[in-house]
């Protein structure tokens, strides 16, 4: 499954991150997918039922972004 802005939004909606931190949204979703051996669509399923892993997600995205800079 490609990821896309339309997948992505809801957990997006959900974040309270800098809008310039959402760049890193999709390889960050795609990583999580890899090393939890799931489908990236589950794991967009999971991102929004489970908000403390969303939570992480975001820290990730934010320090990404961060770094980038």
């Amino acid at each position: 499954m490609a990821l896309c802005s339309y997948s992505l939004a809801p957990i997006a909606a959900q974040m309270r991150i800098p809008a310039a931190a959402l760049v890193a949204l999709p390889t960050a979703v795609e990583v999580f997918a890899r090393k939890a051996n799931m489908p990236e669509g589950r794991m967009v399923i999971e991102l929004l039922e489970n908000e403390p892993l969303r939570e992480y997600l975001a820290e990730i995205c934010i320090q990404t972004y961060g770094a980038a800079q």
